[in-house]
């Protein structure tokens, strides 16, 4: 695991709009870069962190359109879970188990501590290429590419549906029997929060979706499902579990409120880590990319892949 730590600082690049010609360095970073506030940017110029064009200016100079901005930014990694496993490499392919807890690419305050930056500089392979994601909370198996040829062989095979998935998830609740959904998924009429996708009769700019599931193990409160989606939505299984009554345990944002997910975010915010447990539930999303099946970008042969249930799944199957 981990721990959360600083890194080396990152440098972030970008030139002087023509429009912020003549304006100062504090009112353009005010304007352009509204994440901090003026006395965090006064402290930055101050410590000498930002240049232009290679000089370090004070608050007040005057900045030229075309100026190239370099701003040396201090950066903390929160936590994550580095334990990657190679399933399978070759010249064109690689297959990997994600650990939960660990995002699949930059976001927010996750620069280096992703999957695709860890690979890429453990393996000595900047050429690595995203695919396809799984969320961060998610763990289990997914392909990258070593070339841009074979990204793009496999993205046609995954927008052709001829990608096979399958999932083992936790659910709140007890499954009486296998069951199909089959309900269109959009964009949630009613959260605050836009990443939230919902199968109701009125979600936005619905898509066909559909998912089967088999039961695999029945508890007194929590069920164990195998489940295979035949369509590719955002968040396709969380939500058609939800819309069934059979939220995947340890979900932060589907099967409850969104007042739930906006205080989660704060917390981590706040400094707190993903990863702790809050109202008994576990510490993540108990959802696992399972099996992997996609044709070989440059054989053609067909690849399949099994990865096993995570240990911390067991203890929440109340047999």
């Amino acid at each position: 695991m981990s721990p959360r730590r600083p890194v080396p600082d990152l440098e972030l690049r970008s030139r002087v709009p023509a429009d912020s010609d003549g304006s100062t360095l504090l009112d353009y970073l005010l304007r352009r870069f509204r994440y901090q506030d003026r006395a965090t940017w006064l402290r930055e110029i101050g410590e000498g962190r930002l240049t232009i064009d290679g000089k370090v200016l004070a608050a007040d100079a005057r900045l030229t359109g075309g100026a190239r901005l370099s701003y040396r930014r201090a950066h903390v990694e929160p936590e994550v879970d580095d334990r990657l496993v190679v399933v399978h490499d070759d010249p064109a392919v690689l297959v990997v188990q994600k650990p939960a807890h660990l995002p699949m690419h930059a976001d927010g305050p996750f620069i280096r501590h992703t999957l695709i930056h860890l690979l890429q500089t453990r393996l000595a392979a900047p050429e690595l290429q995203l695919v396809h994601r799984l969320d961060r909370e998610t763990s289990g198996l997914c392909v990258l590419a070593r070339s841009a040829a074979a990204r793009d062989q496999l993205r046609r095979q995954f927008d052709a549906g001829t990608v096979q998935k399958a999932y083992l998830a936790v659910v709140r609740g007890r499954a009486a029997a296998d069951f199909t959904v089959d309900l269109a998924i959009g964009r949630s009429p009613s959260s605050a929060i836009s990443l939230r996708r919902c199968a109701a009769a009125d979600a936005i700019e619905a898509q066909p979706a559909r998912t089967t599931v088999e039961v695999l193990r029945r508890g007194v409160r929590h069920s164990l499902l195998r489940c295979t989606p035949h369509s590719g939505r955002t968040h396709q299984i969380r939500v058609h579990l939800e819309a069934v009554g059979l939220p995947v345990l340890g979900d932060k944002l589907y099967g409850r409120p969104d007042a739930d997910y906006l205080a989660f975010v704060a917390r981590v915010k706040a400094g707190e880590a993903a990863t702790r447990t809050v109202d008994g539930s576990p510490g993540r999303q108990l959802l696992h990319a399972a099996a992997l099946a996609f044709d070989h970008p440059t054989s053609g042969a067909r690849m399949q892949f099994t990865a096993a249930m995570p240990a911390d799944f067991e203890p929440w199957i109340d047999d």
